[in-house]
C-alpha cells in the first residue's frame, strides 16, 4: 500500500515538472535600464558606471540608457563614455533628447535609437556663463573633446567626421551646417547618416527594433544619496557651502568663544566635502589638506605672531583642497565662494565690532576727532596689568582686576607680559609692555 502511494506521488511530480514552464526561462535575466534626465553630474557619473559593473556581474542581456538630457560636466560624461564603451553587456541607448555630454554618452552605446523629436549634438564645451570658452584653454578643451568624440564614433563604427562637427563649429558637413555653427541632427537626419540605428515610435518599439523586445526590463532608479551628491555638487552650491564654512570657522578663529558660527562652518563644510564623497569623486588627500590648511591658519593667528610662512601655507593648502574636489569647476567654485566670503565677513565685522580683526582693521584709522578720552576708560591711564592673551597687537588684558580690550603701538605682546597704560583715546586703552611692575604694585 506504501509503495503504491509513494508510486503515484512519484507520478503526479513528473507531471507537475513537465508541465511547469522550464526554470531557465522563469529565472531569467533582465534588462537593466538606467534614465538619465537632466543635468549630467559626478553623482550620475558614479551611478551609472555601478549599474555597468552590476550588469555585467549579473550577466544582464542588455543595458539601456534612456537619455534626456541637455548635457552636463565633461569629466562626468568622459567616465560614463568609458564606462559604456568597455561594457561586455549589450549597450541601447534610447533618446529623447542627447544634447552636448548627453551626445557622447549616446554614442558610446553599441545601439542608438531616437525617439520622436528627438535631436542629438551641439557638443561644443561652455563655461559656466553659457558662452564658449574663449582663448588657448577653450581651444585645448574643443581639440580633446573632439577627438573623443571621433574615438568613440570610430569605434562604435559611425561618421567619425560627424560626431567631430558636433563639437568642433570649424568641421562642416556639406548639407548639415555651415562654418561656425557646432551639428545637431534631427532623429531623421541621424537614422539618415547613421548616427543611430533606428528610428522609434516610442520606448517599447525602441526595444523591439533594438532586438530586446521579448525582455523584461527593470529599471535602476538613483537612491537619494545620488540626488543628494547632484544637489550638493552643483557649483552654486559647493560655493555657497564653502563661503559658509569659511565665514563660520573665521569668525570662531577671530572671536573665540562664540561657538555657534563654527558650529555652522563646521556642517557647510562636512556638507561641502560629503557631496563630493557622495557623488564617488571625493579625495580623501583634499579632506587632509583642507584640516591641514585650518590648522596651519589656527596656528597663525594663535600661536605664531604676525602673518607668513604658516598662514601662506595655510591658504595654499585650502586652496590645493579645493582644487581636487571640483578640479573642472574650480574658478567658478573658488571665485563664488571667495565673494560670498568676504561679503559674508564684511558682514561679520560690522555685526562683531569687538572682534580682534575689526580692532586691527581700526588701528590705522585717523584719530581726527577721537583724542577726548572716554571717561569711564581715562581712569585707567598708567594703571598696570598682565596680558591675558597675546596682542597682535589687539588682544585682552587684566588690568587692575578688571578685563579690558587692548591695544598696543602696532608690536606684539605676548600672553603674560607686564603692561602699564599710556593713554587712553576715545574707547581705545593703549598699552604697551614693562619688564617689571612698579615696587607699590610688587607690594
Amino acid at each position: 500500500m506504501a509503495r503504491t502511494i509513494w508510486r503515484y506521488l512519484g507520478a503526479l511530480w513528473l507531471m507537475a515538472a513537465l508541465l511547469a514552464p522550464p526554470a531557465a526561462a522563469a529565472g531569467s535575466p533582465s534588462a537593466l535600464a538606467v534614465a538619465i534626465n537632466g543635468e549630467i553630474n559626478p553623482a550620475l557619473a558614479t551611478f551609472l558606471v555601478a549599474q555597468v559593473k552590476r550588469a555585467e556581474a549579473e550577466n544582464r542581456p542588455a543595458l539601456i540608457i534612456r537619455l534626456d538630457t541637455p548635457g552636463g560636466r565633461v569629466d562626468s560624461a568622459l567616465a560614463m563614455s568609458d564606462a559604456l564603451i568597455n561594457s561586455t553587456v549589450p549597450t541601447l541607448a534610447i533618446v529623447t533628447n542627447a544634447f552636448s555630454a548627453g551626445a557622447l554618452i549616446a554614442l558610446s552605446c553599441q545601439q542608438v535609437i531616437m525617439l520622436p523629436g528627438s535631436e542629438i549634438g551641439a557638443a561644443l564645451p561652455i563655461s559656466s556663463s553659457g558662452e564658449a570658452i574663449p582663448g588657448l584653454v577653450g581651444k585645448k578643451i574643443n581639440s580633446a573633446l573632439a577627438a573623443k568624440f571621433r574615438s568613440v564614433a570610430e569605434t562604435r563604427g559611425r561618421p567619425a567626421d560627424l560626431a567631430e562637427a558636433m563639437v568642433n563649429p570649424d568641421k562642416v558637413i556639406p548639407g548639415l551646417n555651415a562654418k561656425g555653427n557646432i551639428l545637431t541632427l534631427t532623429a531623421a537626419d541621424a537614422v539618415k547618416y547613421k548616427m543611430a540605428d533606428f528610428a522609434a515610435k516610442n520606448g517599447p518599439d525602441a526595444l523591439v527594433q533594438g532586438g530586446f523586445g521579448a525582455l523584461a526590463v527593470e529599471e535602476a532608479a538613483p537612491g537619494p544619496a545620488v540626488a543628494l551628491g547632484a544637489f550638493l555638487t552643483d557649483p552654486i552650491v559647493a560655493a555657497i557651502l564653502l563661503a559658509i564654512g569659511l565665514v563660520g570657522l573665521g569668525i570662531e578663529l577671530l572671536h573665540p568663544g562664540v561657538a555657534f558660527p563654527g558650529l555652522i562652518g563646521g556642517l557647510a563644510l562636512a556638507a561641502y566635502f560629503g557631496g563630493s564623497f557622495l557623488a564617488g569623486h571625493a579625495s580623501s588627500v583634499a579632506f587632509l589638506l583642507f584640516v591641514a590648511g585650518l590648522l596651519l591658519l589656527a596656528a597663525e593667528v594663535a600661536v605664531i605672531p604676525g602673518f607668513g610662512l604658516a598662514g601662506l601655507a595655510g591658504l595654499g593648502s585650502i586652496a590645493a583642497s579645493i582644487y581636487l574636489s571640483y578640479p573642472e569647476q574650480f574658478p567658478n567654485v573658488a571665485g563664488l565662494a571667495v565673494v560670498l566670503a568676504g561679503i559674508g565677513m564684511g558682514l561679520a565685522l560690522w555685526l562683531l565690532p569687538s572682534s580682534r580683526l575689526t580692532r586691527r582693521i581700526t588701528l590705522g584709522e585717523s584719530l581726527a576727532g577721537n583724542k577726548a578720552s572716554n571717561p569711564e576708560l581715562a581712569r585707567l591711564v598708567d594703571s598696570h596689568g598682565a596680558a591675558l592673551t597675546d596682542l597682535r597687537p589687539t588682544g585682552v588684558a587684566d588690568l587692575d582686576g578688571e578685563r579690558v580690550d587692548v591695544i598696543t603701538n602696532g608690536e606684539f605682546v605676548e600672553r603674560g607680559a607686564i603692561l602699564i597704560v599710556e593713554r587712553v583715546e576715545g574707547r581705545r586703552v593703549v598699552v604697551r609692555r614693562m619688564d617689571t611692575l612698579p615696587n607699590k604694585q610688587r607690594e
